[in-house]
Formats: structure tokens, C-alpha cells, sequence
């Protein structure tokens, strides 16, 4: 594969050269003559290039919009019949152009019909053969044809196998990519310092023994076994992770104080579609570790909405200042204080499992920063799993 690669052009050159000069070697002794071979070199040229540049047009582009249409709904590809009119027509033109040609420059029996007979420079065949000679255009046009169906037919097998070839190759490049996600979210989903802040105020709360100590542990359950299960899977259904959203908002909201306040909106089929885990939970988690004021009211803001094929899912908190730098990592880009590895990994994974479908904005003013992420969800059925 790596040879072929390497010396590509070579190959290819020596192929189009056998494939221009492989007419010649069959031809009969009797056109051998000056007129003949000028006659059919010239129609052997124009039809090959013209051959040729159809081979790399179907390479390049004709084929693979062809398999990208088929491979992801909605592409902008071209159909199975909008490829076979494209190549009907050059079909047509390649048999046009060898047809043409005989006239552009006539073979050597044509001349000497035109001239009554036989003629200086135009001997008659050895021993008296009347060879047939390149009478007519016909058998020219139809050799091109099949010469254009041979050459269509491997530059369609080479597309073919470049792009299961790549195919393949971005499979195992997302696997790869897959297991780098899975376990950098292994080290973020479940934050130590989130924990510990959440079993304090559980103790807090079973001092005081408190209602809501019950509650409290449900939740924080829930909440890890959704992490530590449910999030492994590749989708999950979207009801599933705005619940878990919902666990994380109500256990922050244990800690905070009266000028604190969060408010989650919810909105749209969310028991239609499914989604790839945890891709939410960065962007509130940051909302709540740089968005609370100390000193001060702060509000944060969460929504989700489903609108027909098209989730939109958004942040907006105070800005509370950047936050502190881990040894070794880079400073955030200025007016992005929410730019972490958490927010890295999300668009990861967006550029993986949403390719194209996928609009994520990360904007910063009047003192407030907001996310939105918007999705084009697949057409699928949520499935229905057991809590």
C-alpha cells in the first residue's frame, strides 16, 4: 500500500503510456503508412486525453460526492442517476470526438477515394491485398467507448477502495480518539473537590437532620451511577442526560446561598432523540465554579430546547475572573475564562460523533459569559432503559 502510494505518479504515467501506445502495436501491416498512422495517432491522442481527464474527474470528484451521499444522509453529494447522466455524457462526448476526428485528419483509403484511386505517396497494400483500412468511423467510436468503459470502470474501483480505505482509517483513528475521551472523562466527570463539597453538606444536613439528607443522597447516587454506567455506553437517550443535568444543578444548589440562584428551563420532545453522554455537564460545571460571585448576587442561567431535529443548549453566568492555572497547562485565551480541558474534550468529541452537524459559540460581554451549543440530532428512537 505504501509502495503504491509513494510512486503513484510514476504508475500512473507508465499506465496512460501503455494505454496510448497499446493500439499501435496491434494494428495491421497494412496501415502502416504515413497517412493511416497520422490519421489514427491523432484520434488515438484526442480520445485518450480526453479518456484520461474523465478518469481523474470521476476519481476526484464524481465518485466520491457519489459515496459520500450514500454514506451520510443529507451530504452535498450527487445521486446514482445524476452520476450515470454525468457519465452517459461523457461517454458521448469521448465517441463524438473520436467520430470527429476521422474527418479532422482522413485516413489514407479515404484520400485515395477522394482522388479516384491510389496516388503518390499512397502505395496500393503488398501482394494485392485490399485491406479494409479505416474506412468508416465506427469501429473507431466504438473501440473509444470501450476503451472510456474500462478506464471508468478502475478509477471507480480505486474510489471505491480510497474511501473504504479511509473509512477504515477514521474508524480506528475514532476509537483511538474514543478511549482518549473516555478517559480524560474518567478523570473530570467525577470532580473530587465537587464530591467532597456535596458529602460536607450532606453531614451538614444530617446534623441539623434535616429533611432533605435523604434527598440528598439519592441524588448524589444517581448522579455517580449515571456517571460510572450510563455514561460509558456510546448514546444514551437525551431524557437521561438531562436528568443527570438536573441531579448536578440540584446538588449545587445545596451549598449556595440566598443571593445565589440557578434556574434550569427544559423545553421541547426530549423522549424522541438520543445523544452522546456527558457533552452538557462541562459547560455547567464551569458556570458554577466561575460564575459565583462571593460578595455579591449571582445568577445562572441553563436551557435546553428541542426544536424538530435541532437541540440548542446554553450557559449564561457572571464573570467571576479566570480561573487558577494547573501546573504545566497553558493560560486561556482572553475573554474565554471557561476554556478548559473539560470544554476541550467536549469539542473533541463534537468534531468526532457531530461532524458538521454541530455550532458551538463561547462568547464573552456586559460582565456575563455564554455558551451555545447547538446539534442536529440523528433520526432515531430513544430506547428505554430501566434506572
Amino acid at each position: 500500500m505504501k509502495f503504491f502510494e509513494r510512486y503513484q505518479t510514476g504508475l500512473h504515467l507508465i499506465g496512460w503510456l501503455v494505454f496510448i501506445g497499446l493500439p499501435f502495436l496491434t494494428l495491421p501491416t497494412f496501415l502502416w503508412n504515413q497517412q493511416d498512422l497520422i490519421s489514427i495517432g491523432m484520434a488515438q491522442l484526442l480520445t485518450s486525453l480526453l479518456i484520461i481527464a474523465f478518469f481523474y474527474v470521476n476519481l476526484r470528484l464524481l465518485m466520491p460526492k457519489l459515496l459520500d451521499s450514500r454514506d451520510q444522509a443529507g451530504s452535498d453529494g450527487l445521486s446514482t442517476g445524476q452520476y450515470l447522466l454525468i457519465v452517459l455524457g461523457m461517454l458521448a462526448g469521448v465517441v463524438l470526438t473520436r467520430y470527429a476526428s476521422f474527418f479532422l485528419v482522413p485516413p489514407a483509403d479515404m484520400i485515395q477515394r477522394s482522388m479516384g484511386g491510389p496516388g503518390p505517396g499512397f502505395p496500393p497494400p503488398p501482394d494485392g491485398h485490399r485491406g479494409p483500412g479505416p474506412h468508416s468511423p465506427w469501429p473507431g467510436a466504438l473501440s473509444s467507448g470501450i476503451s472510456f468503459g474500462f478506464a471508468m470502470m478502475v478509477s471507480s474501483l480505486m474510489a471505491l477502495f480510497r474511501f473504504h480505505t479511509r473509512s477504515r482509517e477514521a474508524r480506528q483513528q475514532m476509537a483511538l480518539e474514543k478511549v482518549s475521551a473516555e478517559l480524560a472523562m474518567l478523570k473530570l466527570q467525577v470532580s473530587p473537590h465537587f464530591l467532597f463539597n456535596t458529602l460536607n453538606n450532606i453531614r451538614w444536613l444530617a446534623r441539623r437532620k434535616s429533611d432533605q439528607t435523604e434527598t440528598a443522597v439519592v441524588t448524589l447516587a444517581q448522579l455517580l451511577r449515571y456517571m460510572i454506567y450510563q455514561a460509558q455506553q456510546d448514546r444514551v437517550p437525551l431524557r437521561q442526560e438531562v436528568d443527570h443535568l438536573r441531579h448536578y444543578i440540584d446538588l449545587q444548589q445545596m451549598r449556595l446561598a440566598d443571593k445565589h440562584t440557578v434556574s434550569f428551563n427544559c423545553e421541547g420532545p426530549i423522549d424522541e432523540h438520543t445523544i452522546e453522554p456527558l457533552l452538557f455537564i462541562p459547560f455547567v460545571e464551569n458556570a458554577f465554579k466561575y460564575g459565583l460571585h462571593g460578595q455579591r448576587e449571582s445568577h445562572i442561567r441553563i436551557g435546553l430546547t428541542v426544536t424538530d431535529d435541532t437541540l440548542t443548549f446554553r450557559t449564561d453566568n457572571p464573570v467571576a475572573g479566570p480561573p487558577p492555572l494547573e501546573p504545566g497547562s497553558e493560560p486561556p485565551e482572553a475573554g474565554l475564562p471557561e476554556s478548559g480541558i473539560g470544554v476541550a474534550n467536549v469539542q473533541k468529541r463534537l468534531a468526532l460523533h457531530y461532524p458538521g452537524q454541530h455550532a458551538l459559540s463561547l462568547v464573552q460581554e456586559d460582565n456575563r459569559f455564554r455558551v451555545v451549543l447547538t446539534l442536529h440530532l440523528r433520526h432515531e428512537q430513544a430506547p428505554l432503559h430501566r434506572h
